[in-house]
């Protein structure tokens, strides 16, 4: 401790009592003591209790105040703790440890009070708290560190009172009427203590209780039973205790107790320090109750710093009622306030059988970011043999860091993955690579190269840049990949700049495309300029709006023929406006836009324009009614709603057969298709049609405002043929006077259960062409069951089943079916079983699924995760874990636990 950095050293001392006292006055470069002493008749208060903490079962619940048990408030009743400090002196600042001599002779025993030299500055009433009267033998083993066998063995019967064994380190069980949020059986309960009020440590006063007191001068004041210091936030409890005059230090002994805010040492023997915050215990027990870590050492030190430092000891976070995992070590330093620690000669024990030594081990205790091995992840499948990842993750600054995943493949041979993310004030940016030199199976090298970025350069602009590149078609069916990148059919690669004003927006962009198919690759746009905004009008009820864009549509020609060899350029401009009428009883919007294109093209198919233009009106009205009424159902009272649509569409036919298809495809036929006013995305076409368009709308809407159930149905009818196709096929549906029947339905009869159902049938015979069944149970982020059904006339029909659903507190199950009707055959089918205690977790999972080549294969997953240690293993990919509708959802919910 610098000298220069203590303005003054005031210690207080004083037991519980007032039946003698004695001041020692300040001077200069002198210690100075306060302490007021009693004897008390009735026995002396355990060691385990001189915390003052204890939990007792009230009402189903823990209750943790600090109460005066009933016999200490008769030893003592009615009766405060008074405190008395020094008057304040001019003395310069002092060295604290060095003791103050009087003109008075040694005292053999301790001196009986004089009044006349005590001066109190303040006094503070404390309720007197006891803990419940035990022999000081038995006091002294409730300190001594044992095994868990011990202390419960020790414990009295109580069969009809929860098990207590480990009060001692604040470790409660969870009751029969307390819901657990986590798979442990208890959770530990930190008593309040006080907050750091920013005076300097060295300045803190110092106040202590004990029984009997004894103080030579020139060597120390001597305390026992029942002995606790406070100094600030942290405290002291011990059997016997010295304080030494000339040190400054405390030593305790028969038993001992440390406690500052998050923190708890128990152990034989201890020394503190009184100018600084180093303690030290032997034969100790420890638990750091943030992130529950505890666990067994020869000796223990708080440092002046912060960190904790350990010889001889272990660490683990499992609970005190289990040692699944523990890593013993000849020395463990852990820096809280930097969320690591350190051990050297370190060994793991899983169920204390040694599986693995290591000579130095850098570990995380909390979610920081720390440089070091991530756990491997092994797969094992039919087709590769054995995969085993082994990541290293580089934690380079606040803002940037690097994963490095070399994946080993037992017959293709080593691919190395490299994910860097910079994140600085104006972009977020991850640079995405991998290599695999010689490929043993294909003989060829095989690469990854992926950029993504976000940023605003300056005020009112942005960037974005998304790269993906492979080095052939097969890259992510033969590798996969650990990356962050979208494994699509089409591998975008795009750039954009986008400038946003206060009513309007531009936009320039360059786009192009990797197919890893045998699909015709898309256009690119290289590039393409686009201009919207939606100016403010006089008229409230009148909105406008508008939009330009200008691109340059290019691909490679390779192989293509006829209508696909076609590029140029395309203008469009798009100007709308709309006037809204709206009350509670309903509301109409009628709508007047103008489609206009200009193209200028290039190996345009023979006999047809290579300018051509479209100029279109579009009319439209938009309208709707609302009705309610109160309504019972099942003895619930519900409010029903009645919302009938209708919407008028006016598009006349032009002849658009010289137009190419650059961007262009058909919506899907629904509910929501009833009322747009064009049946194709993009620019290129604009579908002819005089329709109305009718539908119905229903809510059941519960007393808290929930919409119970919504229900939808609607139908077109058509005035004229539709000319106007995506290509020279003219849709089946085109001459027909009405559209096909769109229903809509969703329905959540309470907040556990949600099921969605969209279904269109043919207007003529009823028969259902098309639909999409969803249901979701899920009770809580463990107990979730999924269903899904799609069906396509002629197309498509496949089911998918997903479940994650415990069978016990510890054990639960989880899986997905995916299968397809027209092929009787199963996509997707996987089953696991999992295990989770406090802990650990391990998790096994079998999968058999199809592949894009449209062969199948098989793997086993096995993962093993030491709850704040780490996962070994692999959970399964990632397209499959997806398919388990909330499973990232219980992962990330459970990880908070």
């Amino acid at each position: 401790m610098n000298k220069e950095s203590i303005a003054k050293y005031t210690g207080r001392l004083s037991v519980n009592g007032i039946s003698g006292m004695s001041f020692f006055k300040h001077t200069s470069h002198k210690l100075s003591i306060a302490i007021t002493t009693a004897l008390l008749a009735q026995h002396q208060p355990t060691l385990a209790n001189q915390d003052n903490w204890n939990c007792n079962q009230v009402n189903g619940s823990w209750d943790c105040s600090s109460t005066l048990t009933q016999e200490a408030k008769q030893a003592s009743p009615n009766k405060t703790l008074q405190t008395f400090i020094p008057k304040k002196t001019n003395t310069p600042a002092t060295y604290p440890n060095q003791l103050a001599t009087t003109k008075s002779k040694p005292a053999t025993s301790y001196p009986k009070t004089d009044t006349k030299r005590a001066v109190p500055i303040q006094t503070i009433p404390v309720a007197l708290t006891a803990a419940q009267p035990k022999p000081q033998t038995e006091a002294k083993e409730s300190n001594t560190p044992t095994n868990s066998q011990e202390n419960h063995t020790k414990a009295p019967k109580r069969p009809l009172q929860p098990d207590t064994s480990y009060a001692h380190l604040g470790w409660y069980p969870y009751l029969n009427t307390e819901d657990a949020p986590s798979h442990c059986s208890g959770r530990y309960i930190e008593p309040a203590l006080p907050e750091d009020d920013g005076v300097p440590f060295n300045l803190k006063p110092i106040i202590a209780n004990a029984l009997e007191a004894h103080t030579e001068l020139g060597q120390g004041t001597a305390l026992s039973g029942s002995v606790k210091i406070v100094q600030g936030s942290r405290s002291l409890f011990s059997n016997s205790a010295t304080i030494n005059r000339e040190t400054g230090l405390i030593n305790l002994t028969g038993g001992a107790t440390y406690r500052e805010p998050g923190l708890l040492f128990t152990g034989k023997s201890a020394q503190s320090n009184t100018s600084t915050k180093i303690t030290t215990l032997d034969d100790a027990q420890y638990v750091l109750y943030k992130n529950s870590i505890r666990g067994s050492v020869a000796q223990i030190s708080r440092n002046e710093d912060k960190t904790i430092s350990i010889k001889e000891g272990t660490y683990t976070q499992c609970p005190p009622t289990s040692d699944t995992w523990e890593v013993s070590a000849k020395k463990i330093k852990i820096d809280q306030e930097k969320g690591f620690g350190w051990a050297e000669s370190a060994t793991l024990r899983l169920s204390g059988v040694p599986v693995l030594y290591v000579p130095y081990f850098r570990f995380p205790i909390d979610d920081r970011r720390q440089s070091g091995f991530l756990y491997p992840s092994i797969r094992y499948t039919e087709s590769e043999g054995l995969n085993i990842d082994t990541p290293y993750y580089f934690n380079i600054a606040e803002n940037m860091d690097d994963t490095l995943t070399p994946r080993f493949f037992e017959k293709r041979g080593l691919l190395l993955e490299n994910e860097f993310r910079y994140i600085n004030t104006y972009s977020k940016n991850i640079l995405n690579t991998s290599y695999l030199a010689d490929d043993n199976l294909s003989n060829k090298n095989r690469w990854l190269l992926g950029i993504r970025h976000t940023g605003t350069p300056a005020e009112n602009w942005r960037s974005d840049i998304n790269y993906l590149h492979v080095s052939d078609n097969d890259y992510f069916d033969d590798l996969g990949t650990k990356l962050s990148v979208s494994e699509e059919v089409h591998l975008n690669r795009s750039g954009a700049l986008t400038y946003s004003g206060n009513q309007w927006q531009t936009e320039l962009l360059l786009q192009s495309y990797q197919t890893i198919d045998d699909n015709i690759s898309p256009y690119r746009r290289l590039p393409q300029i686009q201009v919207s905004g939606t100016p403010t009008l006089d008229q409230k009820w009148l909105t406008a709006s508008y939009l330009g864009q200008l691109t340059q549509f290019d691909r490679d020609l390779t192989g293509l023929t006829g209508s696909d060899r076609v590029t140029g350029t395309r203008l469009h401009i798009e100007p709308e406006l709309t006037a809204v009428f709206r009350n509670a009883s309903g509301f109409i919007k009628p709508g007047v836009k103008l489609w206009f294109s200009q193209y200028s093209l290039n190996n345009q198919v023979n006999g047809l324009n290579d300018s051509p233009s479209l100029s279109v009106p579009i009319l439209s009205i938009d309208s709707g009614l609302f009705f309610e009424r109160d309504f019972k159902l099942f003895n619930n009272s519900y409010q029903q709603t009645l919302e009938p649509r209708l919407f008028a569409l006016y598009v006349p036919e032009h002849d658009q057969s010289a137009i190419p298809d650059f961007d262009t495809t058909t919506y899907r036929f629904d509910y929501a298709s009833l009322f747009r006013n064009n049946r194709f995305s993009g620019y290129d076409r604009i579908g002819d049609t005089k329709q109305l368009s009718l539908g119905l709308t229903s809510r059941l809407l519960d007393q808290k405002g929930r919409e119970a159930v919504s229900a939808s149905i609607g139908q077109a009818i058509y005035f004229e043929d539709r000319i106007v196709s995506l290509d020279s096929t003219t849709p089946t549906d085109s001459t027909s006077k009405y559209s096909d029947i769109a229903t809509s339905v969703n329905w959540r009869p309470n907040q556990r259960m949600n099921v969605t159902f969209n279904a269109n049938f043919n207007h003529e015979d009823i028969r259902n062409t098309e639909n999409n069944l969803a249901a979701r149970y899920q009770e809580d982020v463990d107990r979730l069951i999924s269903l899904s059904y799609r069906f396509s006339e002629d197309v498509r029909e496949q089911s998918t089943a997903s479940f994650l659903w415990p069978i016990s507190k510890n054990w639960s199950t989880l899986g997905v079916w995916q299968y397809d009707w027209m092929t009787s055959d199963s996509i997707d089918i996987a089953f696991g079983l999992e295990y989770e205690s406090c802990c650990w977790k391990t998790r096994v999972i079998t999968r058999q699924w199809l592949k894009d080549n449209d062969e199948k294969d098989t793997a086993l997953y096995l993962q093993f995760v030491l709850k704040g240690l780490g996962s070994f293993g692999s959970s399964g990919d990632s397209d499959f874990i997806e398919k388990i509708t909330g499973f990232e959802q219980r992962e990330e919910t459970n990880d908070q636990f």
